[in-house]
């Protein structure tokens, strides 16, 4: 094994030497130009100019050692590569979130102690026009209205009060009164209406938003205890009354009494972009923990609820539901994302007045994970997009049961996973086991064409994804073969002969994959919707030495797919795995929409 070079040449040829850090140079100078005119701005980024020349000096000092060839990289050079590799590509992001040319992405968890609660309060129809006038929506926003659990019958507008605790991007108790607001594009979203932190917190309306304590409790009962007082300022400070703002009591039930509830995709979906009311959004990324909660409706005889807010006037005094999160939530949270992507929904003045507080705040927050990246004590982050041009495709086979004992010799899965059965559509009665092929065009850190063969595995906690081949148009890193030579893939969709066709090839020769077909339309004749145990299958993405990611996502992975009849699908399949299926895949979906994803590479790897 031999290191890529020494520490001073490293240092002398920092920037260029790294496989994944590109423009940092280029990104450093647009920071500091006109950024620079203000005397305390200037200041601020050359703080953190500083902090990204250490940290690519400590990068360049802690030198990539590689296996020889053929050799499985040990979990030594694994870490080493995770720290330099990912390392670097946190400073090119750091670099440029402070130019203004990225989005920060951050760490978003609501914690499970003290439980988080939704008290969700119905707003009657005939008093939605004054609680609108009253919440002073925003021009452009309108109210929504949502199912937000399976079993609500009907959509409804709401006032939802969701209390928790947070970690991560800030910290503490939290509470935030939302309503459901259409931005006019159709879809509903999350409004907060008013948002208080016990330990204060950033937000886009203060944008400093001082300490408001108040009580979220479990009592030794079991019931959880919520007592908000109003707070008033005195002397620039703010100061805790005695009177009531909203105080609740939740008793929980039993475990064996428990209902326990789904909340509906369109619910999910109002997460990806939370509002202000300025009209910032934050963008949320989201995993299982969201879409698939352990999530409980409390019997209302078991509620109590005191509400002295200006907003009880407009709602029914007895709540819709009380929904209960009994494990974490987590999140990836983008803060102010349409401040360095308008979309035309801030005016001009608070869009200048947070463009430059967002680069210098972020852009340092950011830089200093870099270093905590570098050092091996932080976990590291990458942003990517799924592309929607051209469509991704999934190929789906079952795995017939006199194969699956072969399959899973040559799926050679490491310790602590076993190969698992998973209902891949809605409406399937029966899971199976399943092998899947899967070819998109990926921007980030990387852009191209990309193919993966993977099957489906239970890690001891619950349903994971498990790459057994991947390959990639362009060079790319992987915890399996590291660095990788581009792969010849094609992949188009296009017109043919009057039909819109999909052809694809993966590699050349005997171990070659082709496929073709004619799209059809997207429509409800053609539309199957994956269950939720097959989008949450990919929170973790483990490879073949045990190694894994975690995945986020926008709410777009809950989109229908549009079905291709497998009948009209010609594939002629060399690759290793055609050995263990039929020569027909059992489905064939097509997905239009893009995805933007957030991953936690190697996520698992100090476990290891």
């Amino acid at each position: 094994m031999t290191a890529t070079g020494s520490c001073p040449e490293l240092l002398g040829d920092s920037v260029k030497s790294a496989h994944l850090h590109k423009g940092l140079t280029q990104s450093r100078a647009k920071s500091l130009g006109a950024e620079s005119r203000s005397p305390r701005r200037g200041a601020v980024l050359t703080a953190v100019t500083v902090v990204l020349f250490f940290a690519t000096a400590l990068a360049a000092c802690s030198p990539t050692t590689m296996p020889a060839p053929g050799t499985a990289p040990s979990k030594a050079t694994l870490n080493q590569v995770k720290r330099t590799e990912f390392g670097r590509l946190a400073l090119d992001d750091s670099a440029l979130i402070a130019a203004g040319e990225k989005e920060a992405v951050l760490d978003f968890t609501v914690e499970d102690t003290p439980p988080s609660i939704f008290i969700n309060l119905i707003v009657p129809d005939e008093k939605a026009e004054d609680f609108a006038a009253v919440a002073s929506l925003p021009p452009g926003f309108s109210l929504a209205k949502v199912r937000i659990i399976e079993s609500d019958l009907v959509e409804r507008f709401w006032l939802s009060v969701n209390v928790y605790r947070v970690s991560g991007l800030t910290t503490g108790l939290r509470t935030e009164w939302s309503t459901y607001v259409d931005d006019g594009s159709g879809v509903p979203r999350f409004m907060i209406l008013r948002a208080r932190a016990s330990e204060g917190s950033l937000d886009p309306i203060g944008p400093l938003a001082p300490p408001e304590p108040f009580t979220h409790l479990v009592d030794p009962a079991g019931v959880i205890r919520t007592d908000i007082r109003k707070t008033v300022v005195q002397n620039g400070a703010t100061v805790l009354t005695p009177n009531n703002l909203l105080r609740s009591t939740v008793a929980l039930p039993d475990a064996i009494d428990r209902q326990y509830e789904v909340p509906t995709r369109q619910w999910v979906t109002a997460n990806d972009f939370i509002y202000w009311l300025n009209g910032v959004n934050d963008r949320i990324f989201h995993n299982s923990t969201s879409h698939s909660p352990q999530l409980i409706s409390v019997d209302l005889g078991d509620v109590t609820l005191q509400d002295n807010t200006e907003w009880a006037p407009f709602v029914d005094p007895t709540p819709g539901h009380v929904l209960v999160y009994l494990d974490k939530i987590k999140f990836k949270i983008g803060p102010w994302w349409n401040i360095t992507q308008p979309d035309g929904r801030v005016d001009p003045t608070t869009l200048g007045s947070l463009q430059a507080l967002k680069k210098t705040l972020y852009g340092g927050l950011t830089s200093v994970s870099a270093v905590q990246v570098l050092s091996g004590n932080e976990e590291p982050l990458v942003q990517s997009s799924v592309q929607d041009s051209p469509a991704a495709v999934n190929w789906h086979w079952k795995i017939p049961a006199d194969k699956l004992a072969a399959f899973g010799t040559a799926a050679q899965l490491p310790a602590g996973l076993t190969l698992s059965t998973v209902r891949m559509q809605e409406g399937d009665a029966v899971a199976d086991h399943w092998l899947t092929l899967n070819v998109h065009a990926d921007t980030g850190a990387s852009s191209g064409l990309r193919a993966e063969w993977s099957t489906y595995v239970n890690d001891g906690v619950g349903l994971r994804k498990f790459v057994l081949e991947s390959r990639a148009g362009y060079r790319s890193l992987d915890p399996v073969s590291l660095f990788s030579d581009p792969y010849p893939i094609a992949h188009t969709v296009g017109p043919v002969a009057g039909d819109t066709v999909v052809a694809t090839s993966i590699g050349s020769g005997g171990t070659a994959f082709s496929s073709s077909f004619a799209l059809p339309e997207a429509g409800p004749s053609t539309a199957v919707v994956a269950t939720r145990d097959w989008v949450g299958s990919s929170d973790l993405r483990y490879w073949r030495n045990g190694v894994a990611d975690r995945e986020f996502y926008e709410s777009s992975v809950l989109d229908p797919k549009t079905s291709v009849d497998p009948a009209a699908v010609s594939v002629s399949d060399g690759s290793a795995w055609s050995a263990f299926v039929g020569a027909t895949p059992d489905r064939v979906w097509v997905d239009r929409s893009g995805t933007d994803t957030v991953t936690n590479p190697w996520f698992n790897l100090k476990g290891l």
